[in-house]
């Protein structure tokens, strides 16, 4: 074996630190509590993947020295990179982001044919602290995990239109790669907006989130909503399809709102303006403007009323609007805005108020009004709200 030179050496060295720092992040991550879905059989335990991830990232220092060289370097300088683009969420506070940054850290050391394939991880929406972009492969592998830029004003995450006019008329041949799949998380006292590549845009409320391509590319323009959004599209040939749990809007306008709970076992969409069809239970209903459909998903009823749709996208702006509304919605808003968990009797759920709070207003000084106007007193014990 020839000896190193030494910029074999030195890359070597700097192998040598990052798997020292990756002992030190797996002794972090463990000492807490690391979970991973495991519906499917035979899927490894959060830990056994920390330990897998470790061991992998080892595999480097056993590499014959001869073949490393440039290859090692180039790869280091990317990891470098990564690790600067990662800091930010690690010190978010989530330990299992923190395991999917280690694993970037080791597959960016590896060499392509040792890369290890993950699907991306369940990811609870308490553990996320900032508005976070999850860019994946179709399959779910993961590309990149990023913070968003967080101002005063005017959040904005933008999949531009350039990217898609060159899609088509300057780089065909790029039709032939996968298409990219984009998760917009956006954790509780945030809102942001999104501009997807049409030109179509999306305000996104805190707890939700968004999930579409980075390009259109099929007969149909398709986005996935967890939580709420005010989407306001573009027209197009192209239909434009919201899905929302077992329930999915067809736009053929512009303007409206679309809010999706599984914990609340309900959807429901307001129309702003334009025209738009929502389909629930095989069948589709069609909405004028002024006008909301609401779909109970436990008894699969569903209900359209005259509204204001003012009282609907009030969170747009700087307050929450509720006229008529469950009891267990107004909950659930607050919880989501506020990050935090309110415990609400069952008998209490389905009792109608009507109500306007400030975004600004302390979660302490909200639960006081609420409890003046449902006339319930409402207990304060370890961090969570009791309404019975």
């Amino acid at each position: 074996m020839k000896k190193l030179d030494n910029k074999e050496r030195k890359d070597l060295e700097i192998a040598e630190k990052a798997i020292e720092r990756t002992e030190s992040m797996k002794k972090e991550i463990l000492s807490r509590e690391i979970e991973f879905t495991e519906e499917e059989e035979g899927m490894q335990t959060g830990t056994d993947v920390v330990e897998r991830m470790v061991e992998e990232i080892h595999q480097i220092a056993r590499m014959d020295k001869e073949k490393m060289g440039e290859k090692l370097q180039a790869r280091l300088r990317g990891l470098e990179r990564k690790k600067r683009a990662s800091r930010r969420w690690l010190f978010a506070g989530s330990s299992v982001a923190a395991a999917v940054v280690l694993f970037f850290m080791v597959t960016t050391m590896l060499p392509e044919k040792e890369r290890v394939i993950e699907r991306t991880p369940v990811i609870k929406m308490t553990e996320i602290k900032v508005p976070t972009l999850i860019t994946t492969e179709e399959n779910d592998v993961i590309l990149s995990l990023d913070t968003l830029e967080v101002k005063e004003k005017g959040n904005v995450y933008v999949v531009g239109k350039k990217k898609q006019e060159e899609l088509f008329e300057e780089n065909l041949e790029l039709i032939e790669k996968p298409v990219r799949i984009v998760r917009v998380v956006i954790p509780a006292g945030f809102t942001y907006n999104v501009q997807l590549a049409d030109g179509s845009t999306v305000m996104l409320n805190a707890g939700s989130e968004l999930r579409f391509p980075e390009e259109f590319r099929d007969s149909i323009r398709q986005v996935e909503l967890k939580g709420e959004g005010y989407f306001n599209v573009e027209k197009s040939d192209i239909p434009f399809v919201v899905k929302a749990g077992e329930t999915q809007v067809k736009v053929y306008g512009t303007r409206f709102n679309v809010f999706y709970c599984d914990q609340l076992a309900l959807s429901e969409a307001v129309l702003v303006e334009g025209s738009i069809g929502m389909t629930a239970g095989g069948t589709e209903t069609m909405l004028t403007p002024n006008q909301r459909m609401i779909f109970t998903i436990k008894d699969s009823a569903v209900r359209v009323e005259k509204v204001d749709p003012s009282d609907y996208i009030a969170w747009t702006g700087n307050s929450f609007k509720y006229n008529r509304a469950r009891l267990d919605k107004i909950v659930f808003d607050i919880s989501q805005w506020y990050g935090v968990e309110i415990h609400l009797a069952l008998e209490l759920e389905s009792q109608i108020f009507s109500l306007e709070f400030d975004k600004s207003s302390t979660i302490d000084w909200v639960m006081k009004s609420l409890g003046l106007i449902i006339d319930k007193n409402i207990k304060k014990e370890g961090g969570a709200y009791y309404i019975d």
